[in-house]
């Protein structure tokens, strides 16, 4: 894969995690998520978070995949 293509799968990785981590820190933290407004905020930055998270470790199994060799 293009370089440019991981480094912004990168970005995004790092940022859905941030998410998901600030959703929990709410979740757990906070009795904000007892009110309707929290729960719909801890599950949209959860869900986001994970749906941002989720190609960057199989765009490195797809560029890891494409590096190695055919020959042997």
């Amino acid at each position: 894969m293009q370089k440019r293509i991981i480094d912004a799968l990168k970005v995004m990785h790092w940022l859905g995690l941030t998410m998901l981590l600030t959703a929990v820190g709410i979740y757990f933290l906070s009795d904000w998520a007892q009110q309707i407004s929290g729960m719909v905020t801890v599950a949209s930055l959860a869900g986001v978070g994970m749906v941002m998270m989720s190609p960057f470790p199989i765009a490195l199994f797809l560029d890891w995949a494409r590096s190695q060799s055919t020959d042997k």
